[in-house]
């Protein structure tokens, strides 16, 4: 009896291990492409659209009309990722005849553009490899520690799903199940927090370069190495 309950036990670690080596091989085969030098500009531009359209989704208060969204809370939250240019009037207008996904699209149109005209000026203070250059530093600390606290939540996941058995309810499939939400979750927030820190970084570096700056190391190299240590 007893040795067929300890086969259980290990059996379900095996699948408890096995959700988190899943997730483990899609973010290892990310984290190699980046240490190879991937071009990952085109990834960057898609984290934006992502971004702007989650935060969008987030003030629409299940409502399919502009004027019951959270407009304040909208423009708050995107400045906090990227300096918006789009004036809130201006953007209320635009969406002012539209409602439900139209609307939706709209405005992420709107405002993802005016992210990536000001994205796209960093290239041309950087230059295309050295903008490049910081894409894959910033994704890379970002995703890593990222990666370190979403391991330390599966295991205070892992240590409390016992009680779910009480409850009735499988703790291998709550396991599961909560895991692919923090996992996904932890993507958003990779997404967002590596645009953020490349607008912060990318127009430091630019205000740097734009005052002149004659050392021996470029201030791309010294900018590069900042990140990471904050």
């Amino acid at each position: 009896k007893l040795e067929g309950r300890n086969f259980e036990i290990r059996k379900n670690v095996l699948k408890y291990d096995d959700v988190m080596n899943k997730q483990r091989t899609v973010i290892y085969a990310e984290r190699q492409a980046v240490l190879k030098g991937a071009d990952i500009h085109e990834d960057i531009l898609k984290f934006i659209d992502d971004t702007v359209l989650s935060y969008i989704k987030g003030a629409n208060n299940g409502s399919d009309k502009p004027a019951d969204w959270d407009w304040d809370g909208l423009f708050k939250a995107i400045s906090s990722v990227y300096p918006i240019a789009v004036e809130q009037e201006a953007a209320k207008d635009a969406v002012d005849k539209l409602k439900g996904d139209k609307a939706v699209e709209a405005l992420k149109e709107l405002i993802v553009s005016d992210a990536k005209d000001q994205y796209s000026d960093f290239e041309d203070k950087l230059g295309s490899e050295g903008l490049r250059q910081l894409e894959r530093r910033v994704v890379l600390a970002v995703l890593d520690r990222k990666w370190r606290e979403h391991l330390y939540e599966m295991d205070y996941l892992k240590d409390g799903i016992g009680l779910r058995g009480m409850g009735q309810r499988d703790p291998l499939v709550e396991y599961q199940r909560e895991g692919y939400q923090m996992y996904n979750s932890m993507i958003e927030a990779i997404k967002e927090e590596s645009v953020q820190l490349l607008f912060h970084v990318a127009h430091y570096l630019g205000g740097v370069l734009a005052v002149g700056c004659h050392q021996a190391q470029s201030p791309v190299h010294r900018g590069l190495g900042e990140i990471g240590h904050g």
